[in-house]
């Protein structure tokens, strides 16, 4: 038996995710495919435009065979965390020989040599990175600069340093250098639009980003028919129908309420919060209107509008420095939780409860059987968290959305 992962947001899944799928067992020869996907957040700081359940059913009924979910710890995190917590996830299951992911380089060659060099931290790179952050550049930015010095005789490193799935990318291949991990590697190119290109009706690909763009921008939902598979446009045009989908500033509510209540005592003690940014946060309550407005009012030159937006969504889901130093941060995930498999792929479920190095959740039931105290807290911590989306949609929607423990898992 053979089997690949992948680390995905699927937010919302399209043509392009299918392709991945299906390339990915075509390159690999794999058996089977296990998405580790974000839950109801995701990795740039913000809500899924639908909920994990809806996006876990489109990738199973294209290819994947099963869906288990990324801790929001993880999917909350900068590129870094977000890999290691991911992988650390597909370890754990004791089955992946194959990590697949896209990339705009499209082969592995210059991503691992980066790669190297990020995970060695040559001594004059190090000073080289000293030298950008000094000057005020954002993490991503000194980093991206301190690697053209570094090696200037590596041709097209600065797209390589600052395209989206590039940097993904790397981090994937960091994290599995580091945890010496016996996953095989394999990357494909990133084809058609590219993740910041907008949307424009008749192109012939967009992005993720793209139809999320057009459905706040209020597009005909119709329009997206044609870049997004069957059963995924259904569960959109569904979201968008009964006015269940997501953005940020949904939360906005939620999250001025929290800032006020907190201001008195700063926000230091939250996860990516430093003393500055905490100031910054007190200083311009006043100043609040909504998320995306607040965001890009504390972003700086060293503060991307990313960062910013996951440190306050860490604020507002509680998710505190204090994890970040514990296992459910750095070390390996307490447990596998499982959103949905293929009925066809149901011997993949059952191998995966045989080797796991951790318990499978496939319900309340099975983590109430098998998780101690500091697990069993955590995934009812991460539980309330997926709550706190649902409730969102409820006050959208006007249709009450089932607590997240309650749901069944996605079988098709």
């Amino acid at each position: 038996m053979k089997t690949a992962g992948i680390i995905a947001e699927y937010n919302p899944f399209h043509n392009g995710h299918k392709y991945h799928i299906e390339e990915t067992k075509k390159q690999t020869g794999a058996d089977y495919c296990v998405v580790a996907m974000s839950g109801n957040f995701v990795q740039r700081g913000a809500p899924a435009i639908i909920d994990k359940y809806a996006r876990a059913k489109s990738a199973l009924a294209e290819g994947a065979d099963l869906v288990i979910q990324i801790p929001p710890v993880y999917s909350l995190s900068s590129a870094e965390y977000y890999a290691k917590g991911s992988i650390s996830l597909l370890e754990s299951t004791g089955l992946i020989d194959y990590l697949s992911f896209g990339s705009e380089a499209g082969t592995l060659e210059k991503l691992e040599k980066i790669a190297d060099i990020l995970v060695e931290e040559p001594e004059k790179y190090k000073k080289l990175l000293q030298k950008y952050l000094k000057a005020g550049n954002a993490f991503p930015a000194a980093r991206a600069k301190a690697l053209i010095d570094y090696s200037p005789d590596m041709t097209d490193l600065s797209e390589l340093v600052s395209s989206p799935n590039n940097i993904l990318a790397i981090e994937y291949l960091k994290a599995l250098k580091t945890s010496d991990s016996s996953i095989k590697a394999v990357t494909m190119k990133r084809v058609g639009a590219g993740y910041n290109d907008p949307y424009a009706p008749g192109q012939p690909g967009i992005s993720a980003k793209a139809i999320r763009e057009a459905i706040s921008y209020g597009s005909e939902i119709d329009n997206l028919k044609a870049y997004m598979p069957k059963e995924s446009f259904k569960c959109l045009k569904d979201a968008v129908k009964k006015n269940m989908t997501v953005d940020e500033n949904d939360f906005s509510g939620m999250m001025i309420y929290k800032l006020l209540s907190e201001r008195e005592h700063g926000f230091s003690q939250y996860l990516d919060v430093s003393e500055e940014l905490s100031d910054r946060i007190c200083n311009n309550l006043e100043k609040f209107t909504n998320v995306s407005d607040f965001c890009n009012l504390l972003k700086t030159k060293d503060k991307t509008y990313t960062r910013v937006s996951r440190a306050l969504f860490h604020i507002l889901l509680d998710i505190k420095e204090v994890s970040a130093s514990s296992s459910d941060y750095t070390g390996p995930c307490p447990y596998i939780r499982v959103l949905g498999f293929r009925k066809e792929s149901e011997a993949l479920l059952s191998e995966i409860k045989t080797k796991a190095s951790v318990p499978v959740l496939c319900g309340y039931n099975d983590a109430a059987a098998s998780l101690y105290s500091e697990p069993m807290k955590e995934f009812k911590n991460e539980s309330r968290i997926e709550d706190l989306y649902f409730a969102v949609q409820t006050m959208k929607s006007g249709t009450v959305a089932k607590p997240d423990l309650s749901r069944p898992i996605v079988v098709v």
